[in-house]
């Protein structure tokens, strides 16, 4: 590896042709909605038309997303956290993108007794047409969020594997700690099975050379334990640099916890270094990032009187062209501020460079007791890169203490009543389980659209705090669909997984599209999708646009030069070769499945999608007879075909 990259971390190294069959997410702060659909499903989900457009092309791209997310269901899982660091505005489950997460699983650690989850991991499964499947890996220190994004520098380590096509033990020991915390995460996420999917992709590629993962999950890990499973600050010893003498370690983290000598030196220890070979890489009282970033007085006290050294990361606002020592294209102007946590370990030659989610704070790393236990707080995840280089090699130590930005003291860290919450419908029933520290004390209601329903009847395990509850509904889904829980002065919202099956979710009416119009979208979508006419600027005209086309008026058969046009093609049959090419398209679509797994999940979608192109093809076809009496053969022919075509279908 070579130097630090400086790129866009919303992107992906997957060839073009592939499409993403599986994602995984997991953020600090719940999932921002407004960065999934407005940035991030767009991309990897690579959809045609624009959240950002005006009318019509505002209309096809919400029909057009909620269409990828129903054939994606339950295979985009993000998970996130509820217990705080610090506090934060509480997300709203009135979002006018509330209902993605009808398809898209949303988990909370805490299931099985308070945790933080800290960890930034991205797994994105793409499979191509006609080469091997691939897992993308990212490792970072970004949330799932808008400000993440937008308003913060983070650090990221990305790789793209080849998948074979059968799993192997062998392959998935080469993933290090990394599978342990997968099963760790899904455990108290309260979902054992739902992040296996990812393990079985981890089985089918092999980690690159020269990377070891390093992991912090909840709990209290005896030395027995950490010496089959090295978590948190055990993990550093994985990726000591090799060599004689004492290592040292530099860190630049924006968030520093509450440390003393000893737990320093104990920190130290776990990879072979000394207090006196350790470098914070600083920030001053005048820098623009010093509200963002903390680090406490008695820390500080602490780094220097056990011999660490504090470097300055300068920032001349007098020298618009002075880079800042972060990276050379970081200039004045750009008014981000460092999210970025980065580790570098040294002995003699040897390197290591760790990328990850932990702050320098014993509640990632572990509080380490007389018996060499540790006790830690938060999920954390990063990736030891070999020999990686250093940005910051050249900074200076600061001239005076005192010029060190600090506050003087972090707070506590709050612990949330409602500690954890889930929240199911099979059309019949919502399922609500939450993890309550008070349960006798605990409520709940549904928010149905403008509609309320209180939760009647709770039950409780009563010592581990768990609460569930059966509420009977078999209404329709209305946008905000959530289960809002409150315990004294708290509330939780959480939003309602629809798990019915997808015939039943189909019809699901969307916010901002008008519903007159929804059914002729979803049709001309559908055409688009498999090769058909792009749909029309104005909803309402689409059939007169396709009409327009297909039989045009005296005169549209000219040339631009004014003379008539050779052509003597008959419209209706011009408009029929464009409906059966779209049965085509659809036929080409299947064979190209039939060659590869039996199992792929597409299969069903595309068999789904053809039963929907019949129906779409015969209102089609009353829309064509508008245009005169041979104007619905095409259509019609075109239902005709597709229904002979699915009695033949390909099954499993």
């Amino acid at each position: 590896m070579g130097a630090i990259g400086w790129e866009a971390l919303l992107k992906t190294d997957a060839p073009p042709e592939c499409t993403l069959v599986r994602a995984f997410f997991s953020t600090y702060n719940r999932g921002d909605e407004r960065l999934l659909v407005e940035h991030a499903l767009p991309l990897f989900l690579k959809l045609g038309h624009e959240p950002a457009g005006d009318g019509a092309e505002r209309q096809y791209f919400l029909i057009e997303l909620d269409r990828r997310l129903r054939q994606m269901h339950d295979r985009i899982v993000v998970v996130s956290s509820n217990a705080r660091e610090e506090p934060v505005e509480q997300d709203g489950g009135d979002s006018a993108y509330q209902w993605i997460w009808r398809s898209i699983r949303h988990l909370t650690v805490g299931s099985r007794g308070r945790a933080v989850q800290h960890s930034k991991l991205w797994l994105l499964h793409w499979s191509s047409p006609d080469g091997p499947d691939y897992l993308e890996i990212v490792v970072s220190s970004a949330n799932l969020t808008l400000a993440a994004l937008k308003g913060q520098l983070q650090s990221a380590w990305r790789t793209l594997i080849t998948l074979k096509p059968q799993r192997s033990d062998a392959r998935l020991s080469t993933w290090g700690i990394l599978p342990s915390f997968v099963r760790e995460l899904a455990i108290s996420a309260g979902d054992g099975q739902n992040l296996d999917p990812f393990l079985e992709l981890l089985a089918r590629g092999e980690c690159p050379e020269s990377i070891t993962f390093v992991a912090s999950v909840p709990g209290v890990h005896s030395r027995a334990v950490l010496r089959r499973t090295p978590w948190g600050a055990a993990g550093l010893a994985k990726i000591a640099p090799a060599g004689n003498g004492a290592a040292g370690a530099s860190i630049t983290t924006p968030y520093v916890g509450s440390w003393d000598a000893e737990t320093l030196r104990r920190w130290c220890g776990n990879f072979g270094g000394t207090t006196e070979r350790l470098e914070l890489v600083w920030i001053e009282k005048s820098h623009p990032w010093q509200r963002c970033w903390l680090l406490p007085k008695n820390t500080l006290r602490s780094l220097l009187e056990a011999g660490a050294s504090i470097l300055r990361l300068g920032r001349d606002p007098a020298d618009s062209d002075r880079s800042d020592g972060f990276h050379v294209r970081h200039r004045q102007a750009d008014d981000r501020w460092s999210h970025a946590k980065l580790y570098h370990f040294r002995r003699g030659n040897s390197r290591r460079l760790l990328v990850t989610s932990a702050n320098f704070s014993m509640a990632a790393w572990g509080r380490e007791d007389e018996q060499g236990a540790l006790t830690i707080e938060n999920f954390e995840l990063g990736v030891s890169v070999e020999q990686a280089d250093w940005p910051f090699e050249h900074l200076e130590p600061f001239d005076d203490e005192k010029d060190i930005a600090t506050v003087a003291d972090l707070g506590t860290r709050s612990s949330p009543l409602i500690s954890w919450g889930s929240a199911t419908w099979n059309g019949e029933v919502i399922r609500i389980e939450c993890r309550c520290g008070s349960p006798s004390e605990v409520s709940g209601e549904l928010r149905a659209g403008g509609e309320t329903d209180p939760v009647a009847r709770w039950t409780s395990d009563g010592a581990d705090g768990l609460c569930r509850a059966d509420m009977q509904y078999s209404g329709p889904w209305l946008s905000p669909f959530v289960v809002e829980l409150t315990c004294r002065d708290e509330c939780l919202r959480l939003p309602v997984f629809d798990e019915r099956e997808l015939e039943d979710r189909e019809n699901t009416l969307l916010p901002e599209v008008d519903t007159a119009l929804l059914q002729a979208l979803r049709d001309q979508l559908l055409f688009e999708e498999y090769g058909g006419r792009t749909a029309a600027e104005d909803p309402a005209e689409t059939a007169d646009a396709i009409d327009d086309l297909a039989f045009p008026e005296d005169g549209d058969d000219e040339t631009p030069d004014g003379s008539r046009s050779e052509s003597y093609a008959v419209p209706a049959f011009v408009l029929a070769r464009r409906h059966l090419a779209v049965v085509d398209s659809w036929a080409d679509a299947v064979k190209e499945l039939s060659r590869r797994q039996p199992d792929d999940f597409r299969r069903k979608h595309l068999r789904r999608d053809g039963e929907l192109l019949v129906e779409a093809f015969r209102r089609q076809s009353e829309r064509d007879r508008t245009a005169g009496p041979t104007g619905a053969l095409g259509a019609g022919l075109a239902a005709e075909e597709l229904a002979i075509r699915l009695k033949h279908f390909p099954e499993c």
